[in-house]
């Protein structure tokens, strides 16, 4: 009879399982084109507050904070329009009674996707100011959404502190310190079976390794609601206001965090570059760093688009058959997420469902 199990013993079993089940998600794709092809953007929402009926006049403003059903570019962003003077939801309810005693109405709330889990206003404004706040889209938005559909690994927007010394010398530092990754750095080799399984519409010739920067005024108001959400991404940035600060934005326009002030160094911004152009290591957007933006964007189709897809496609044959690049770098860089070779192997799925399967009978001994 089967005594017991150690507590030790359930931990290595289940240890074993997750390393199992890690390996089964890897894939050979680089992050930022994962990111691009198969990470969906979080919604962010915008609460209208109102008392009574709504003119038409505010309608076609509540319907203008967003593109038209029906349009090719769609913006990753809901909107609810609630009546004050009615019952409202638990959470509206919560929402409203952090607003101002004098708040004019109606009123526009933006808040961040629920799953980055920041639960304070993102900005909140006149539904009269709405439009001039940009909200889901500007010319910096609109330029990023370029470079990334052209095939940029990743756009890093510079936000000025406001001090013209502090912010020369940090793009100063980035641009040297990115022109000098682009020469030592390289992309991982793409595995044939991850192109059969659909992880990846390219092949390895149509991938590029390439980084450029944008520079944003914090006093550009048409770029208030993106600065609103680049300095709201991380609780403490608020009290970081006065230091230049760093966004890679890659993907779907994620954000992969912030590097501020002393931390616009060369170790970290290599850091921040090897994750982006690493092996996907987990397919989860959830279980990966960063924070999606508020873009409005036809991302499917602007993955499919780019220049590069007009070469023909190497044949699997000749992928397999490549060896894997050799990464060079005159300094110690943080390891990329390691992965292993291709898409999913079923032989290793039926091995993890059993080790589970054996571990949860051992916990109910």
């Amino acid at each position: 009879m089967m005594t017991q199990p150690s507590p030790l013993l359930l931990r290595s079993l289940l240890a074993s399982v997750m390393l199992a089940a890690t390996a089964v998600l890897a894939c050979s794709v680089p992050v930022f084109r994962y990111a691009l092809e198969h990470w969906e953007a979080d919604p962010y929402q915008a609460v209208v507050f109102h008392r009574g009926a709504l003119t038409q006049d505010q309608q076609a403003r509540v319907q203008a904070l967003k593109p038209p059903a029906n349009a090719v570019e769609t913006a990753n962003l809901g909107v609810a329009t609630v009546d004050v003077s009615a019952e409202m939801s638990p959470d509206h309810a919560e929402i409203w009674k952090a607003q101002p005693k004098d708040a004019v109405l109606p009123r526009v709330v933006l808040r961040y996707p629920r799953s980055t889990g920041l639960r304070t206003d993102l900005a909140a404004m006149p539904l009269e100011e709405a439009a001039a706040w940009r909200i889901a889209d500007s010319p910096a938005r609109q330029e990023i959404l370029g470079r990334l559909g052209e095939g940029q690994s990743a756009v890093w927007v510079l936000l000025e502190s406001g001090d013209k010394a502090a912010d020369d010398a940090a793009e100063k530092l980035l641009k040297e310190r990115l022109d000098y990754l682009l020469g030592v750095l390289s992309l991982p080799q793409l595995d044939a079976q991850d192109i059969a399984n659909g992880l990846v519409s390219v092949g390895q010739d149509d991938l590029r390794l390439d980084f450029s920067v944008i520079r944003l005024s914090r006093d550009n108001q048409d770029e208030r609601a993106l600065t609103a959400m680049l300095m709201g991404s991380e609780e403490d940035l608020q009290g970081l206001a006065s230091q230049p600060m760093v966004f890679p934005v890659f993907g779907r326009g994620r954000a992969l965090y912030a590097l501020v002030g002393k931390g616009i160094a060369p170790e970290t911004i290599e850091e921040a570059a090897t994750f982006l152009i690493g092996k996907c290591s987990c397919q989860v957007k959830e279980q990966n760093p960063g924070i999606d933006l508020l873009f409005t964007a036809d991302w499917k189709k602007l993955a499919q688009a780019s220049p590069l897809l007009e070469r023909e496609l190497p044949s699997l044959a000749a992928l397999a058959k490549e060896a894997e690049p050799v990464t060079v770098t005159t300094q110690p860089a943080p390891a990329a997420p390691e992965s292993g070779g291709g898409g999913v192997s079923w032989p290793v799925v039926g091995a993890v469902v059993l080790l589970l399967a054996m571990a949860v009978r051992l916990m109910k001994k």
